[in-house]
């Protein structure tokens, strides 16, 4: 679990920094998302033996539900990138908890509320509105893409959880990611068509350097370990929890945007950081504690209930 964790952090933070270097030099976010996932098709195809399944109704089922949100989810993120600093999607990332729980909730996912979860969730919210107060290079674009970003997330994480632990399909984690990114390419791909970026493609890569060009290698490579650290830690933590675990790497990528991009900086901009990704440590605690509480209470009344009928 911790190996997995760990491996996940180190890929999610990799992932934000060269995505935006990748975006900063080669302006084609949609673009660059294509690009990403015919090299994860690419490389899980030089393993077949790895990408196997149980059922045709397995199949349909992950292809039909995960594919279209893991489109939504990443052109979102890649738009933001493009509008937006990492030090605002990482702060405005940190109130993804409440999304998750209105989204769960509306799927009846069992959620226990308690005071200390509710403080962590208000401290969040303040630490965001802070931050945001003082960005100096706030937009509106960025931020609406930030915010389309944390339902699809959400939602994705949610169902690939329903399908690999509530009702399971019988399939390979290469193959999940095969999927993902083969059906989830051409869509992606027409999106970025419709955003016009087709009529850049010549001048933009003409005009990419040997820099550009490595950082969007390597944001390929990161996105394909994503993919892989992704969908293994997601059979094993609440999705709640999966995007808590998301946030509180980063602030090391804070510091990356403030040293190599001059982004905002200011005693109150990093007051407001602090307390939106320390207002997540404390709802990953508080969640934590209050699962374990209903968890205790629920055996509670089965002990009792077969006591009574012994």
């Amino acid at each position: 679990m911790i190996l997995s964790i760990t491996f996940y952090m180190v890929a999610s933070a990799g992932m934000s920094i060269f995505n935006k270097l990748a975006v900063m030099n080669l302006p084609l976010p949609l673009t660059i998302v294509v690009l990403q996932m015919v090299f994860t098709v690419a490389s899980l195809g030089c393993s077949p033996s790895v990408l196997r399944y149980g059922s045709a109704d397995d199949l349909r089922r992950w292809s039909f539900t995960v594919p279209p949100l893991f489109v939504g989810m990443l052109a979102s993120s890649m738009l933001a990138m493009q509008f937006s600093t990492l030090g605002t999607i990482v702060v405005c990332r940190n109130v993804a908890p409440i999304f998750t729980m209105l989204i769960e909730g509306m799927f009846r996912i069992p959620f226990v509320s308690t005071a200390h979860t509710i403080l962590s969730l208000i401290t969040i919210v303040a630490g965001v509105a802070i931050y945001e107060a003082n960005d100096l290079k706030f937009s509106f674009v960025g931020t609406g893409a930030i915010m389309v970003n944390m339902v699809f997330a959400v939602l994705e994480r949610i169902m690939q959880r329903h399908l690999m632990s509530n009702s399971p399909v019988d399939m390979s984690k290469p193959m999940m990611m095969m999927l993902n990114n083969a059906i989830g390419s051409p869509p992606t791909l027409v999106l970025a068509m419709i955003w016009g970026e087709h009529s850049r493609w010549g001048s933009a890569f003409g005009a990419l350097s040997l820099h550009g060009v490595a950082y969007l290698i390597i944001s390929c490579l990161n996105g394909l370990a994503i993919s892989y650290a992704g969908i293994r830690l997601q059979h094993m933590v609440a999705a709640t929890t999966f995007m808590v675990i998301t946030n509180v790497n980063k602030f090391a990528v804070i510091f990356f945007g403030i040293l190599a991009f001059n982004e905002t900086a200011t005693p109150m901009s990093i007051m407001g950081c602090s307390l939106a990704i320390l207002g997540g440590v404390y709802y990953a605690e508080a969640r934590k504690r209050a699962d374990a509480e209903r968890a205790a209470h629920k055996a509670g009344q089965y002990s009792k209930v077969g006591a009574e009928s012994g």
